[in-house]
């Protein structure tokens, strides 16, 4: 049998810009805009990513690649660590329902600092975007749901080897070299979702996919030296599948690669809290406008989901805006009242906020028999919403906004992202890098640069 890090080596080694279909290419244009705006964002509100940033920064080193919006260089490993960091911190990002994982948050700053470090086109850059998320959403969906039930993270365990293959074929790496990429990659991989259930601890969560990004880059660069990684590190007795899943789909691993991709299979966020309160808040929020109530004649608020959306999203009592944006209770009460549950949303003001953290408290959940059954197929929610006369208004969604089943519009996506970067940039700078990004091909990587 030939070995998975083999398969997924020669993908990345024989995938070219020019055989990449126009959906995939402009799919992978707009993932990277939605992470620049998320990233700005995610600088400008969150502490945790400017301690990084910070840090990093002051470290200094040899300049390599760039850490978003100091216009300076540094090595490109903490680059890449730092610009991941930024990217996670708002949990804003997108992610992939089936694998259970976060792809651009690690891929991108690992592509966008191993793009600079060889001086690469943006063709190439593009062409290694896709190839990470493909090999790294593979893994996520191959090993899912058992690792996240053992407690992994899952973007962080199978970032390094999306990250150090969007690396090798940037760099341009053959295809001995990849597959010593992807060995040094599985080495380093870590991360537990235990820092979704603690209110303070969620500040921190972006250290996963941030170091998922830097191990990746650190892979690559390591095996162009001529670094040697374990040829099964996939499948070894001592592996990577063995030592994550108790079961693993190993099919999944490598079925239709290079002939469907699953970039297009990607989700976008239009709120700025962890993907399993979706459903719940865009069910609430339809019923609440059906309503024609005012928020304060709810008397309560109740939910049916599945499981995992209780599990990693149902923090009751919150007390800061990283908890908030794992607690189903406070992001609908968040949405209801401010009719918004963007970046800015998620503030110290608003969990002070004794009319939001009450309606939060009206908010009951409960698993639903049919959702438990219909996931992860869908990703459902089911609200009611009762007043003190006992009449109820009720909603119910499959999926939340922005699947690919239930996209979101170009509009909503050009919005999201000029919200999120005019935190930190100026309209001007962000209406150019809308245009520099979409039509990415075409520019230099140092106009692009020069922009965030």
């Amino acid at each position: 049998m030939q070995r998975f890090s083999s398969i997924y080596a020669d993908f990345v080694v024989n995938t070219r810009y020019d055989d990449l279909e126009p959906e995939v290419i402009h799919q992978a244009k707009k993932l990277i805009l939605d992470l620049m705006g998320v990233s700005l964002a995610g600088y400008q509100l969150m502490e945790f990513p400017r301690m990084v940033v910070s840090y990093m920064a002051d470290l200094g080193g040899r300049p390599e690649a760039t850490i978003i919006h100091t216009k300076k260089k540094f090595p490109a490993v903490n680059a890449a660590l730092a610009n991941a960091a930024c990217a996670h911190a708002l949990d804003m990002d997108d992610g992939h329902r089936f694998a259970a994982l976060h792809p651009g948050t690690v891929i991108i700053p690992a592509a966008i600092a191993a793009a600079e470090l060889s001086e690469a086109g943006t063709k190439e850059m593009i062409t290694g975007v896709v190839v990470g998320y493909e090999v790294m959403i593979r893994i996520g969906m191959a090993i899912n749901p058992s690792s996240l039930n053992r407690g992994f993270h899952i973007t962080g365990i199978t970032g390094p080897f999306g990250a150090a293959a969007a690396a090798a074929k940037i760099m341009g790496l053959n295809l001995v070299e990849t597959i010593d990429a992807f060995g040094i990659a599985g080495l380093q991989q870590s991360g537990l979702i235990q820092v979704n259930h603690e209110v303070e601890g969620a500040m921190v969560k972006p250290i996963n996919p941030a170091k998922a990004a830097m191990s990746g880059l650190l892979s690559s660069i390591l095996a162009e030296k001529g670094a040697k990684g374990p040829l099964h590190i996939f499948e070894g007795k001592d592996g990577y599948l063995k030592a994550v899943a108790d079961e693993v789909d190993s099919d999944l691993l490598t079925r239709d690669l290079g002939r469907k991709f699953e970039i297009l299979n990607v989700y976008l966020k239009l709120h700025a809290a962890c993907r399993h309160a979706h459903a719940s808040m865009d069910a609430a929020l339809k019923a609440f406008r059906e309503s024609g109530i005012d928020v304060t004649e709810i008397e309560e608020i109740s939910i049916e989901t599945y499981p995992a959306a209780i599990r990693l999203a149902g923090i009751t009592k919150v007390t800061a805006p990283s908890g908030g944006r794992f607690s189903i209770p406070f992001s609908v009460a968040l949405a209801l009242i401010k009719q918004d549950a963007g970046a800015d949303k998620y503030s110290e003001e608003n969990v002070r906020d004794q009319t939001i953290q009450a309606l939060a408290g009206k908010v009951v959940l409960a698993v639903g028999s049919k959702w438990e059954r219909l996931y992860p197929e869908k990703r459902g929610a089911t609200v009611n919403i009762t007043n003190a006369n006992n009449k109820t208004w009720s909603a119910e969604v499959e999926l939340a906004k922005g699947e690919p089943e239930n996209p979101a519009s170009w509009e909503e996506i050009y919005t999201k992202f000029h919200t999120n970067a005019t935190l930190l940039i100026s309209e001007k700078d962000a209406k150019e890098l809308v245009d520099t990004i979409m039509n990415l091909e075409n520019a230099s990587l140092g106009e692009f640069l020069e922009l965030i």
